[in-house]
């Protein structure tokens, strides 16, 4: 999560922005000020569509990631490359948003989303049917990877669930399944990856320089990258795949950061 979308959770004025991003924003805002448990649906104004909100969390900023700042929305290059995409990979699902923003932009196309946090993928199932789009949008409750197997997870912690390196440990760790997403990954026409770290296995992989997809966007963090310095290791392994790519926005002093990469 980037240094802007932590600012916007703080004060009125942020709960105010968040508020407006659907039609049902009294609502929204008081939820936000009493923080009530449970998951609340809400319609988002800009598509119509339905995400679920639990106001105890940093939902909020999440919503406000695809919709306040549109981080999500493709430059002029990348939708020309991308066109019009039937299969869409959405690797680290979190609550669903991209996905409703996918959706929305490519209505032809299909979404599969990875979340291994439970918690998070119980808010994306229920997206998933607010929409009534089980039939084109799936979600898998595990990690991706670049492997099969189990890895360890510290959960329970939002859009910053993580994969527990070797030897580390969690007060809230669990054990899910890691799914080889690879052969996805290299026939889908556009791919989303934020996975706290999990990215660099599947971007060192050769299979992703060897046939990666028309189109991606990447949040990159410094936890698990093999280099000093996460943006160089991300543009280089972008560039080793034939792409280009476009800067979203680089937090150097915490080594976090988006860019959209995509075939020339």
């Amino acid at each position: 999560m980037s240094d802007a979308t932590r600012r916007l959770l703080d004060g009125a004025a942020a709960r105010v922005i968040c508020a407006r991003l659907v039609r049902e924003s009294p609502a929204f805002f008081v939820r936000e000020l009493v923080r009530p448990p449970g998951i609340h649906v809400y319609h988002v104004r800009e598509n119509g569509m339905r995400v679920a909100i639990r106001h105890r969390s940093v939902d909020a900023a999440t919503l406000a990631e695809a919709f306040y700042h549109h981080w999500y929305d493709p430059p002029a290059e990348v939708a020309a490359a991308v066109g019009s995409p039937t299969r869409i990979l959405d690797l680290g699902g979190n609550i669903g948003i991209f996905g409703v923003k996918a959706v929305a932009a490519w209505p032809e196309a299909a979404v599969v989303a990875y979340e291994p946090d439970p918690a998070n993928a119980e808010v994306h199932d229920r997206v998933i049917a607010a929409n009534g789009l089980g039939a084109r949008w799936t979600v898998i409750h595990a990690a991706a990877g670049a492997a099969e197997g189990e890895v360890r997870l510290a959960a329970g912690r939002g859009p910053g669930s993580f994969v527990l390196a070797e030897g580390a440990s969690d007060e809230r760790e669990l054990a899910v399944q890691l799914c080889d997403v690879m052969p996805e990954l290299t026939r889908s026409d556009f791919v989303k990856i934020d996975i706290e770290g999990g990215e660099w296995p599947i971007l060192t992989d050769p299979r992703f320089a060897a046939n990666p997809p028309r189109a991606l966007v990447l949040e990159y963090h410094q936890m698990g990258c093999p280099a000093a310095v996460a943006s160089r290791e991300a543009q280089r392994l972008i560039e080793a795949a034939g792409l280009q790519m476009r800067t979203i926005w680089d937090s150097p002093q915490d080594g976090v950061g988006m860019l959209w990469a995509w075939r020339p």
